[in-house]
């Protein structure tokens, strides 16, 4: 697996528009200080709070293609720390790479058409602020093999799914109530007609997915768990049959990231089918099914997110402004917990402290309370209370001129290749 280490430096940080914001708030002397500080041994020493690690919870990036080898449709899965069951995360196959010149975007499904699996993987890992372990891109057959311990599923959809089949068109799934095959499921996931956007098939890819979880259930017949080691968490599996055979082995639970069609003639100039994406939304999900896969991008604190409130988009708000002040997601959770009147931060040291005021700006008041144990890897833990239900409404906002994609790590990518309608 590749070090810690060797992602950071790999890794380039974008460049936001809010950088000034950024730097007015969080000055170099600061963060340099703070790098110092947490990094230095007697730091390590004088911190003596009880400690918790992070679950292991592996991860796998699953493609499929159709009949010519476009990327039809794409999944970010993770396993429960039990090794059984798991989270799929749906994402754009046509969701904008960051990092590219103006007017010139970028896809996910460039990347692969271009450089192959390896690097949609490294895309996928730029995209989620995490790192993936393993990928797979095949097609139908590869595909419904891989799902095979499902059996029988039986999606509904809105609409006739139709796929382009050289010069015709032939429907895969009828609106309504269908009863499919493993490989009548997967010939939706590959279904890609020319005629239409990829936003069109977001519905289809998600009813198949949720679909496939119900089939499972609390775990499919003959699907095997990974392995397990007590206190740590699941372990990788060698391949990704044996990783989709524990995704099988429990509950499923199934979330599809959102896209916006880029139709600016500025970004846009080629209309190609091209999205932009909520990055507080992919990193809220990833943070919560996957913490221990996320990586730490920018040099300053690595945080813990606790809601109380049942609504995800009060969470995907909280992620999205800390990705915006350059603050690290690492854990988020939604807890069972009353509501506290004001956010809180809890903190180990009076430099998190301090590094931890400025999120003021877009949070409003927080109190900040001495934790009484800290999580590895993970500066403070940050409670969201009443009151920032009130300043989402009322107090300060991110900058509405920021694009979600430029808030994602840069990768370094191939030159596109048309895999989407233009």
């Amino acid at each position: 697996m590749t070090s810690l280490a060797e992602i950071r430096r790999k890794r380039t940080i974008v460049v936001l528009a809010s950088s000034l914001v950024v730097l007015l708030l969080l000055p170099v002397s600061v963060i340099v200080a703070w790098r110092a500080v947490r990094d230095s041994k007697a730091a390590q020493e004088v911190v003596t709070l009880p400690s918790r690690t992070l679950p292991t919870t592996p991860t796998a990036v699953i493609g499929v293609t159709d009949e010519q080898n476009f990327l039809a449709s794409l999944a970010v899965v993770a396993l429960a720390p039990n090794g059984a069951g798991g989270t799929v995360m749906l994402l754009p196959v046509g969701a904008s790479v960051g990092g590219q010149p103006d007017g010139e975007p970028k896809r996910l499904a460039d990347v692969y058409g271009s450089d192959g699996a390896d690097a949609l993987k490294k895309a996928v890992e730029d995209m989620t602020n995490s790192q993936i372990d393993l990928v797979a891109v095949n097609g139908v057959d590869g595909t419904a093999e891989l799902i095979a311990r499902a059996g029988t599923v039986t999606p509904t959809y809105a609409s006739d799914v139709t796929d382009t089949d050289g010069d015709s068109t032939r429907v895969v799934g009828v609106a309504g109530p269908n009863t499919f095959t493993p490989i009548d499921a997967t010939a939706v996931l590959a279904a890609r007609d020319a005629d239409k956007f990829e936003d069109t098939r977001f519905a289809s890819v998600k009813a198949t997915w949720d679909a496939i979880a119900t089939a499972v259930g609390a775990g499919a017949l003959g699907a095997v768990p990974a392995a397990v080691v007590p206190d740590v968490g699941a372990q990788t599996p060698a391949d990704v049959p044996t990783f989709m055979s524990a995704l099988l082995a429990g509950p499923i639970r199934v979330w599809q990231v959102g896209g916006q069609r880029i139709s600016d003639a500025e970004k846009n100039p080629l209309d190609i089918d091209v999205y932009g994406y909520n990055l507080g939304e992919v990193v809220m999900v990833m943070a919560s099914a996957a913490p221990s896969a996320m990586v730490p991008v920018y040099p300053t604190l690595s945080v813990q997110i606790d809601s109380p409130f049942p609504d995800s988009t009060v969470i995907q708000e909280a992620t999205f402004r800390l990705l915006y002040m350059g603050t690290n997601v690492i854990l988020v959770r939604s807890v069972d917990a009353e509501v506290p009147e004001t956010t809180t931060i809890y903190y180990s040291d009076e430099m998190e402290r301090a590094m931890s005021e400025p999120l003021t700006t877009l949070f409003g008041d927080i109190v900040f309370e001495p934790a009484s144990e800290r999580v590895e890897g993970i500066d403070v833990q940050i409670v969201l209370g009443r009151n920032f239900i009130d300043f989402l409404q009322n107090g300060s906002r991110p900058d509405p001129s920021i694009d979600p994609e430029d808030l994602a790590v840069d990768t370094v990518a191939p030159s596109p290749t048309e895999t989407n309608p233009s």
